[in-house]
C-alpha cells in the first residue's frame, strides 16, 4: 500500500484522499440512516432547518442555497475525487471532468432531496378542510343549534369525529353535508 501511494504524483494524492474521505462519509451517513441515527433535519447554508427558506419561512421554490447542503457537499466531493481517480492522468482535461462529475451528482444530490422532501406531509387537519364534506350521523343532533352532535367524515383518507350542530332533528345513520364552521369545535350540518 505504501509502495502505491509513493507512487502516485501529487495530484493524484489529491484525488485519491478526496475519493477515500468521501466514500467513509457515504458509508458513514449511510449506516446512520439505516440504523436511524441522525433524524432530525439538515441544516443548509441557508442557515434554515430542513431545507426551508429563511426569508418566507417555508419551502416552496428550490434556490441556490439548497444545492449545499451537507449531503450535496459530500457528493461533490466524493465524486470530484473518483472522476480525478478515474481521469486526473489526463491533466488539465482530466479535471475539468472529475470537475463535471462532481458538480453533475451535487446537483442530482440536491435535486432528490428537494423532492422528497415535497412527499413529506404534517398531517395536521385545518377545521376549514371539513367545510363542504359530507359525513354520517353517529350521535342525534337536536335542533336549535344548542346541543350538538357526532358526525363522522372521511377526510384525507381517514373517519373524522366532529361535533356537529343543525337547525332540525337530524338521526343517527342520517347522511349530512358540512355547512359551516361555528367555532373551533362545532360544525353546522344539514341533511343532503
Amino acid at each position: 500500500m505504501d509502495a502505491f501511494w509513493d507512487g502516485l504524483s501529487g495530484d493524484m494524492k489529491f484525488y485519491w484522499a478526496l475519493a477515500i474521505f468521501g466514500s467513509l462519509i457515504f458509508i458513514i451517513q449511510l449506516v446512520m440512516a439505516v440504523f436511524g441515527f441522525g433524524a432530525g433535519h439538515d441544516v443548509d447554508a441557508s442557515g434554515a432547518a430542513g431545507g426551508h427558506d429563511v426569508a418566507t419561512g417555508h419551502a416552496d421554490g428550490f434556490s441556490i442555497f439548497k444545492l449545499f447542503s451537507v449531503q450535496s457537499v459530500f457528493a461533490f466531493i466524493t465524486f470530484f475525487g473518483w472522476g480525478g481517480v478515474i481521469w486526473g492522468k489526463n491533466g488539465l482535461g482530466g479535471f475539468f471532468a472529475a470537475l463535471g462529475c462532481g458538480l453533475f451528482m451535487m446537483v442530482a444530490t440536491s435535486l432528490l432531496l428537494y423532492y422528497l422532501m415535497k412527499l413529506q406531509q404534517s398531517g395536521n387537519i385545518n377545521p376549514c378542510d371539513f367545510v363542504g364534506k359530507t359525513g354520517t350521523v353517529y350521535m342525534n343532533i337536536t335542533a336549535g343549534r344548542i346541543e350538538h352532535g357526532k358526525v363522522t367524515v372521511n377526510l384525507q383518507g381517514c373517519s373524522r369525529e366532529i361535533m356537529a350542530i343543525a337547525d332540525e332533528n337530524i338521526p343517527t345513520g342520517t347522511s349530512v353535508s358540512v355547512v359551516q364552521q361555528i367555532d373551533g369545535r362545532r360544525f353546522l350540518v344539514k341533511k343532503i
